[in-house]
């Protein structure tokens, strides 16, 4: 199995170690791949994003005058994640995803956050998605957002790190 002209960088390839060695569990996909050749994969990337266009599963970037509609970034080739690593971060996605509703708990009830010096009032109450008419309101099971959008991005060295969470109402939703 051969990736001509590929190398991997300094970067964490979710597919490949060094020498374009398949990491474990990527052996098969990346035999997978090889088979279909660079062509296919380009055509079938392309049959893709015309599929999620005609779908309709696109989004709109804010501030973008033209209001063009856009697809979703897409990749064909999926990352695999081991189940161990997956636990894990399911794991810590939870404890974060709850950490987020206690957090907008408080902002909207004692707000101890503010009073304990952690944020400063005016953060939050200036803040455009700031809501005065919650001030007091308890949502069924404590849940302020049912639908958290958190991108993970890896380091150079594999570990899995949050790049932001989208709370309000993440593209596509």
């Amino acid at each position: 199995m051969s990736f001509p002209g590929y190398e991997v960088g300094s970067f964490y390839d979710e597919m490949f170690q060094s020498g374009q060695q398949p990491r474990a569990g990527s052996e098969l996909l990346a035999q997978k791949i090889a088979t279909i050749g660079l062509d296919e994969l380009r055509r079938r990337q392309a049959a893709a994003e015309r599929t999620l266009l005609q779908m309709g599963i696109t989004f709109r970037v804010y501030g973008d005058a033209s209001g063009t509609e856009r697809i979703f970034p897409f990749d064909l080739i999926p990352r695999i994640v081991d189940a161990l690593e997956w636990a894990k971060l399911e794991r810590g996605l939870q404890q974060r995803i709850q950490a987020l509703n206690l957090f907008l708990n408080d902002v909207y009830h004692e707000q101890r956050i503010v009073k304990d010096g952690v944020v400063p009032g005016d953060v939050i109450s200036s803040a455009a998605s700031f809501r005065p008419q919650c001030m007091g309101l308890n949502p069924p099971r404590g849940i302020w957002n049912h639908v958290t959008g958190t991108d993970l991005v890896r380091d150079s060295d594999g570990t899995m790190y949050v790049l932001e969470d989208n709370l309000r109402c993440p593209s596509g939703v």
